[in-house]
């Protein structure tokens, strides 16, 4: 793919499909059948149309089926591995590079509202499994952080609130590791 041109989702959909089948050596009519055999009901000549730009939509069943035969994940086949620009809506054109990394949910694009993007991961996939242990520690206790923050805010209390309230929970917390301590 030219690093230079701007790739739309279907184009690329069609040509990675087409780059993909042949890596695993299959027909149109194979794929089509593999296909059908997961339950999306496509044949040779749909798989010719996706490939050769006749078909003008992909539906995320289809998406989610291609990648299921073709054995990769779904990005791969819906933004191009070798850069440019991609076009995820009419009117929005972006490093193909960050795109991938969108999908994934490793980064947010331009103008996206970070907190919202962040807060919307399950909390088991806030850890980063190449960050030391106590980096993980640190981050897991920035998001608690943030969004108690969040919580409070809404709620309508100050910073002086929230930080006295922290205070507190801390003393709380000192005083009953200390009552444990004595215990042991």
């Amino acid at each position: 793919m030219d690093h230079t041109s701007v790739h739309e989702p279907v184009g690329v959909i069609g040509e990675r499909t087409r780059q993909l089948r042949q890596r695993k050596g299959w027909t149109a009519a194979e794929l089509g059948d593999r296909m059908s055999d997961l339950g999306v009901k496509w044949d040779r000549s749909i798989v010719a149309n996706l490939e050769n730009g006749r078909r003008k939509s992909v539906s995320v069943g289809e998406l989610l089926g291609l990648a299921m035969a073709l054995d990769v994940a779904p990005v791969h086949i819906l933004i191009p591995p070798s850069g440019g620009r991609y076009k995820p809506a009419p009117n929005a054109e972006y490093d193909a590079g960050a795109v991938r990394e969108w999908v994934r949910g490793h980064g947010a694009l331009p103008g996206t509202d970070l907190r919202i993007f962040r807060s919307e991961a399950p909390e088991e996939e806030w850890s980063d499994s190449d960050l030391p242990e106590r980096a993980q520690e640190e981050n897991d206790v920035t998001r608690h952080l943030l969004a108690g923050v969040q919580a409070a805010r809404r709620a309508g209390l100050t910073e002086e609130q929230v930080l006295a309230w922290i205070r507190g929970a801390w003393q709380l917390s000192d005083a009953f590791e200390k009552e444990t301590d004595v215990e042991h």
